[in-house]
Formats: C-alpha cells, structure tokens, sequence
C-alpha cells in the first residue's frame, strides 16, 4: 500500500540554496506523481517522479537551508498527474521538422538541442540567462548578431566532441571530419521541477562509419530568477571496437564559446576552482570547475562548468581561452605540460562504457557574486536526503 513518506534533508557542512535533491521514496513502482510540502510551514513544493532501476526517486529543489540545519517534507501520492501549466516548470517540445528540441522554462525559451542532419554535431543554442542575457555565441547558427567574433565555425554555443578518436577529428567541420549522428531520443520529458533530453549518437567517421556509441543525458532544473542549471551526462559505448582517444587539446567532452562581449579579451573573466585567472592562470590547469564570466547587453552574468569527482582524471584540465572557449578536456596532457614528456591518451576497451558528468551553472556576476563555490559543493557534496514511512518515521 503507498502511504505518505516523510523526506529529511539534512544540509551538512554547508549553506544550501535552489539545490536540487533526489530521494528513493517508498511507492508502488506505477505511482503516477506527488504532492510535495513544507512541513513546518505547509507550503507546497513542487516535486516529480521517475523511476530509477525498479523503484521510484523524486526529485525537488531545496529553496535555502543554512549549513548544520535540516528540514522536514511530507510527501503524499496523487492518483491524477499534475501536470505543470505552460507558463511554470520545464517544457520539452521536440520540433521534429526542423531537428531541434526546445527547453522551456517558466514560459520562457532558456535553450534549444539542435539535432538535425543538416549539423556535423548536436549542440545546445541559444543558452539564455538571468534577465534574458544570452551567454553563449550565436555565431555561426546566426550570422548577423552585431559585433560577434566570426573564428572556429565548429565552436557552436555548447556541445560535446573531441579531436582525436583513433584519428577520426569530430571535433573541427574541416573536410574529412568525423560526424555525429543523431539516432533517437530515449527519453524526452516535461516537468514541474526538471525536464529532461536522452539521446543515443553514433559517433562516426567521415564515410559515416560508426565508431562507437554516446548516451547523452542533459537534465534542466526549473529554478527562479533566471538562474539555471543543467546536469550533462556523457557515456561513451565501445560498441564496435576499442578505441583510443589520443593526446590533443583540440576537443571538450563538454565545451562552451562565450559570448564575444564576454571574452577576457574584451574585459571578461575566468576564473578556475583554486583561484586562477584568466587564460595565463586557467588553461592546461587542472581543477574542480571553470567559471567563464561577463557583460551581455548590459548585464553582469556567467557559466560555470563542474567537473565530478567520479570522472575519469578528475580535476579535468581545462582547454580554456581569452577568446572565449572553454572546455573541460582531460586528456591533453602533452599539451599542458610538455616539460613531462606524458602523453594523456586513453584507450576503451570494446564493449565498456564510461561516463563523465557535469553540471553547468549560469549565474548573475562573475564567480564570487554568483556563489559559484558554493554551488560546486551541492553538486560535489550534496546535502543527504532520508525517507521514512509516514509522517512520525
């Protein structure tokens, strides 16, 4: 019998603020959906469902919870879905005819996941933030935006790829390059707290010949006041074959060109996870996060890319430029530090899997203002989350 659960999240070491969260909760496996509140206050939490392996997690966004406290939800199964009105939560409408998926937030276009056959690769553009503040480059998928760099017609917005793949180059488009090709959509979901993308891409040479296989998963989190965020999860198959990613530092399994008004070049900032600035003190460093900051029509924002420490070779390096590029590439040893003589190859055996997951964080200011440390911690340290049967446990 499904009953009410009581959720305790308890915020550890540190301050909590619009901090995702996930718990396995104690329900029949084909609970539609719940109902989520503050147990103190009686405020309604918006909350959602999905099944993870043969049970069920719910997911929600703890608002603010200071560093030492926890906090009470009582969550209770509905029988009808709640489904969230067009104007609140996160909308994913697959527009088929023209290859692209739009991720809606609050009523609002926050990005667009471009799948078409008619790109080299999939990507992610526009990525809007606060106040509307687009933090990436429209160039080359939209070629009139005044005052827009017009170098490296493959850095497009946001996107996953590499340069190097037993020499297939799917990072540059020059001729002879490899492609990456879309072949459906596993999962596409909407919901009151998250909406998510979960693509199968084969990634292939320039004849079409596939290499091996990418999961793709990229979950947004509805958050208010324009900030948002997303977790990007890349897992590579060796379907057909081993395959060896090779020493360069000409790819990103995941990468972001900035804006051109925010280039460090024009006045921006990056900033690393141990304080580095700027290309001099960033690029080639290894380290928990990059956080690539600056002016869009007015207004002071930034991205932040973590790195997890499950990754392989965590910290990444960080393929990170004044021009704009950054990219979390940790395979190009020789490359940052050449004095060594090691090379970063990475060999994958045929029939492994290997993921690497990000969370991308896009803020109001540069990385102090934006909290960005302390963002990385929810995402590297995350407050612990415990069900119990009923309101009492």
């Amino acid at each position: 019998m499904v009953s009410e659960a009581r959720l305790v999240v308890e915020a550890g070491e540190h301050d909590r603020r619009l901090c995702p969260v996930s718990v396995c909760v104690p329900w029949d496996y084909d609970t539609p959906c719940a109902r989520l509140k503050d147990a103190e206050t009686g405020r309604t939490v918006p909350c959602q469902l999905s099944r993870c392996g043969t049970g069920l997690a719910l997911t929600f966004v703890v608002d603010s919870l200071p560093a030492g406290r926890s906090k009470t939800y009582l969550a209770t199964p509905t029988g009808l879905s709640e489904a969230c009105s067009p104007r609140s939560g996160v909308q994913v409408n697959d527009r088929v005819d023209d290859g692209c998926v739009d991720v809606i937030v609050n009523g609002s276009l926050f990005t667009a996941y471009h799948y078409g056959a008619q790109w080299v690769r999939p990507f992610l553009h526009p990525v809007v933030g606060p106040g509307g503040a687009r933090v990436t480059r429209a160039w080359p998928i939209v070629e009139d935006v005044p005052g827009e760099t017009h170098d490296h017609p493959h850095h497009k917005s946001m996107w996953v790829a590499y340069g190097d793949c037993d020499g297939v180059d799917n990072w540059s488009e020059e001729p002879g390059c490899g492609r990456q090709v879309h072949r459906e959509f596993i999962h596409l979901e909407s919901g009151p707290v998250r909406g998510r993308i979960c693509a199968r891409i084969d990634w292939c040479n320039n004849a079409l010949r596939k290499q091996f296989e990418e999961i793709r998963d990229i979950k947004t989190y509805c958050l208010p006041g324009g900030v948002r965020l997303l977790d990007v999860s890349v897992s590579l198959h060796m379907t057909q074959r081993a395959v060896t990613f090779r020493d360069t530092k000409e790819g990103g399994l995941l990468s972001v060109r900035v804006a051109t008004s925010m280039d460090a070049a024009n006045g921006g900032r990056i900033q690393n996870g141990y304080g580095g600035i700027n290309e001099e003190e960033t690029w080639g460093k290894s380290a928990p996060w990059c956080d690539y900051s600056g002016v869009v029509e007015g207004k002071q924002v930034g991205i932040a890319v973590f790195d997890h420490d499950e990754n392989p070779r965590y910290p990444t390096g960080w393929h990170v430029r004044n021009y704009g590029l950054m990219t979390a590439n940790c395979f190009a040893w020789s490359c940052y530090r050449p004095h060594v003589g090691e090379r970063g190859d990475m060999r994958f055996a045929k029939g492994s899997t290997t993921t690497w997951r990000y969370r991308v964080y896009i803020h109001k200011g540069d990385a102090r203002t934006g909290g960005v440390a302390a963002r990385f911690l929810d995402f590297a340290a995350p407050p612990k989350v415990h069900a119990y049967d009923g309101p009492e446990g």
